[in-house]
């Protein structure tokens, strides 16, 4: 079968405004998918949602129907990436602003893309943890963030991430301290001064051991909000 028989059935079989990109279709000889692709588009059988991402128009009474937002975003999105950034922020309570961007952590190479009027950004992911954990992970980029988080004063989000932790299991706030391991010194101190208040000292002993004892981390933090904050230099 030729290669662009078998296009055209791919995309036949396919149900209409789902996702899809070159990889998709099971054949080796990418370039002749790619012309056939080329000729389909310019035919209006298939839609561009960005550089190789079609789809097949879903006709309805009030139009042609596109992928809904979130399929397009998780298209960007492989097995072991997370969303974060602002609006993951606003999912835990950190800010009530919308941010007119999406920021995803991978450990693919990914330049910024453009769906729409939304921008598509991409950070190194610093953990491999499983999608299930990634909720862990958000939080120490919301640590990581602390000075950048738009509505929030750092206080206000110290407070915010100290009730979010509290309220973990057991073994989620053990994977947490071990992910900090990851990240910067900053995000190590703030874990350790947030777990020594919150009963679990002894817990993060080792992120103590981590931090050169002449580096200091000036947040502006009030003495309430974070009890420990000396002992770990923070101010």
């Amino acid at each position: 079968m030729s290669a662009a028989r078998q296009t055209r059935e791919f995309i036949e079989n396919l149900k209409a405004s789902k996702l899809f990109t070159y990889d998709d279709i099971p054949m080796e000889n990418k370039s002749a998918v790619a012309i056939e692709l080329s000729r389909l588009y310019k035919q209006g059988i298939i839609k561009k949602v960005s550089k190789g991402k079609f789809y097949k128009p879903k006709k309805s009474i009030f139009g042609e129907l596109e992928p809904s937002f979130d399929e397009k975003i998780k298209s960007y999105m492989d097995k072991d990436s997370y969303e974060t950034g602002i609006n993951a922020y606003k999912r835990l309570g950190l800010t009530t602003q919308v941010a007119n961007s999406v920021t995803i952590a991978t450990n693919r190479p990914y330049k910024k893309v453009k769906v729409k009027d939304i921008t598509i950004l991409f950070v190194p992911k610093r953990v491999d943890a499983p999608k299930k954990e990634s909720n862990l992970l958000v939080i120490l980029d919301a640590l990581k963030d602390i000075k950048k988080i738009p509505d929030s004063s750092p206080d206000d989000v110290i407070i915010a991430i100290k009730k979010i932790i509290a309220k973990l299991e057991k073994d989620k706030q053990l994977k947490l301290i071990n992910y900090a391991r990851a990240y910067s010194p900053r995000v190590v101190a703030l874990i350790g001064a947030i777990f020594t208040e919150i009963g679990l000292k002894d817990e993060v002993l080792e992120l103590k051991q981590m931090l050169n004892p002449l580096t200091k981390f000036r947040l502006n933090l009030k003495d309430s909000v974070l009890r420990y904050k000396k002992e770990w230099e923070i101010s």
